[in-house]
């Protein structure tokens, strides 16, 4: 039998839930990780990729890194982004974008990434133009394939985008719908405290519904990629469609029904429930989850409801006033676990330092996450 090639990639994630990705691209077929604050490195080949981009519940893209170089000038990005056989990935009627990250130390001459970019463009074009005779047209905001270029303390590493739109666009969520969570976070949330799918799952401030979309998910055994249409893989030139429909195909087969009763969300918004049920009807989820509507102070477990996990992400005040107006919400966050959820486990995510000790109760876990630049924490709570 053949052995498939392999390749490392790249996958980037939140910062704090690297072991969860490792984890899960291990689940899927990874041969070796190397885990980085904020992504990890792992080797898999084309099946493991094709899986990667449609179970992957924690991180946000997927890079295949092509080459490092030298690059301390803009002579050397040239000369060596020249070099690279662009014909073999920009297939006639394929549109490219270049995008650039310089840190580290910088180089006088190549200290602007917006220079950079216009310097990688006129490479793969001149490139293009000697190869095949002809320009590829540049779509900085939809191309079809992505190049990303790192400079750092004068290396480069070139890059192909495999993924495009961030994984966390699962497609479910309406565009004028607000959320203060990335899809992926909030996955990374449920998972991190500790939620069995087939127990139940509550969120008392649900707002647009992520968390509950996500929990919807793992409930269901959905694969949060299979609502998406498009990758950029599908653009490079060794795609096997009917490998990728045979996965697709494959994770189809093993959903299974939402159980009636096991999802619960409630919001004192009435505009917030409309998002979020709009999100889990994306999903091919209806009257399965119940909402009411009603503010946190008049929450109470589910009638007849089994013991499982609450978990809000409440608000954590982003102006000077805010931190002790929220001071009272956190306190009936705790109060209300102590005397409402005996035999539940809670969960409390926030950026606030100084609000989580106005819940008054002694964290089971305090686990450091970020929120894009914000430094949070998540909060859980076993309620004897």
């Amino acid at each position: 039998m053949t052995k498939k090639p392999m390749s490392k990639y790249f996958v980037t994630c939140a910062r704090g839930v690297e072991e969860l990705v490792e984890a899960e691209v291990s689940a899927l077929g990874a041969t070796s990780t190397e885990k980085v604050p904020g992504g990890l490195y792992f080797e898999g080949d084309q099946d493991t990729l094709y899986l990667a981009h449609l179970w992957l519940r924690t991180g946000n893209r997927i890079f295949l890194p092509l080459r490092s170089f030298p690059c301390r000038t803009p002579e050397d990005l040239y000369e060596n982004l020249s070099k690279f056989r662009w014909e073999t990935f920009l297939q006639k009627g394929l549109t490219f974008a270049v995008d650039c990250t310089i840190s580290g130390r910088k180089s006088p001459s190549l200290s602007h990434s917006h220079y950079a970019k216009l310097k990688a463009k006129d490479a793969i074009v001149d490139r293009m133009r000697e190869k095949t005779g002809a320009r590829p047209d540049v779509n900085a905001e939809d191309p079809d394939i992505s190049i990303v270029l790192y400079i750092r303390d004068g290396v480069c590493t070139l890059n192909m985008d495999a993924t495009g739109a961030s994984l966390h666009e699962r497609g479910y969520r309406a565009g004028d719908a607000q959320a203060p969570l990335k899809e992926t976070l909030a996955a990374s949330l449920i998972q991190l405290a500790g939620w069995d799918p087939n127990s139940t799952f509550v969120d008392p401030m649900c707002g647009s519904g992520t968390l509950l979309a996500e929990a919807a998910l793992l409930a269901t055994n959905t694969a949060p990629g299979s609502l998406r249409e498009r990758f950029l893989f599908m653009h490079w030139p060794d795609f096997h469609k009917p490998r990728w429909e045979k996965h697709l195909a494959a994770a189809e087969a093993k959903r299974v029904p939402l159980r009636k009763g096991q999802l619960f969300g409630m919001d004192a918004d009435a505009e917030a429930i409309r998002q979020a049920r709009r999100s889990l009807k994306a999903l091919g989820i209806g009257d399965e989850v119940d909402f009411s509507r009603k503010p946190f102070g008049d929450f109470l477990p589910p009638a007849g409801a089994s013991p499982g996990l609450v978990l809000l992400n409440p608000p954590y005040g982003e102006r000077l006033g805010d931190v002790e107006e929220l001071k009272a919400l956190y306190k009936s966050i705790g109060d209300t676990f102590k005397q409402q959820l005996k035999g539940w486990k809670g969960g409390v995510f926030t950026g606030s330092s100084e609000l989580a000790k106005s819940i008054g109760l002694r964290a089971t876990r305090r686990i450091p996450l970020w929120n894009g630049p914000i430094e949070c924490r998540l909060l859980t709570y076993e309620m004897y």
